[in-house]
């Protein structure tokens, strides 16, 4: 976060924008929000591409998450999971919306800089997907040892590569069978509604 947020201000010292460029190319978000539609229907493959890789995604997510929100409210949760991350992400497009709109270059060091963190919100999120996985099937530093920790996650992470480039093998399969699984749990406990009422009295 500290670090996007140093680019963020990097590039709007680079922009030379000032406060007045800011908030003019801010409140051009909202017009955002009144497109929403266009956004949303007709759903077409993009569509389906993002809503099954964000389908995949959500069990780390949620394991993540489920850590920190005890105690807190759903109102709270809300505001922590999409307000708050929306405004360094607003701040973000409305500095590089100025350099699109006045036909500003990104080069040299300001290019490197989004590559470097870029990759590094890659690999950050590789090694949480790691770390999660790794611990819900017991292939723990504890249980394999460093080196066979390291060695069979880098063969499960190739692997994988290996069958999204190679393979029919796609992310919708992946979002699919979340999306089987949420359907099982939440059947499962309507089944057993009475029992999970028994228990929260």
């Amino acid at each position: 976060s500290a670090l996007f947020f140093t680019l963020i201000a990097g590039a709007f010292l680079a922009s030379e924008m000032g406060g007045a460029g800011l908030l003019t190319s801010a409140t051009l978000l909202a017009g955002y929000f009144g497109q929403l539609d266009r956004f949303v229907l007709p759903v077409n493959d993009y569509h389906a591409f993002y809503l099954f890789w964000w389908f995949a995604w959500s069990i780390m997510i949620g394991q993540f998450v489920s850590r920190f929100v005890s105690g807190i409210s759903t109102w709270q949760l809300l505001v922590l999971l999409l307000v708050v991350p929306s405004i360094p992400i607003a701040l973000w497009f409305s500095v590089l919306y100025w350099f699109f709109s006045n036909e500003i270059s990104i080069a040299g060091l300001m290019s490197w800089a989004m590559m470097g963190i870029g990759i590094l919100f890659v690999v950050n999120s590789l090694d949480s997907l790691t770390r999660l996985y790794t611990q819900n099937t017991g292939l723990t530093v504890e249980a394999l040892g460093t080196g066979r920790y390291i060695a069979t996650n880098w063969a499960i992470l190739f692997a994988l590569v290996l069958a999204f480039q190679f393979t029919p093998f796609k992310i919708e399969w992946v979002g699919l069978t979340v999306v089987g699984i949420y359907a099982a749990i939440y059947l499962l406990a309507f089944m057993r509604r009475e029992g999970l009422r028994s228990l929260s009295t």
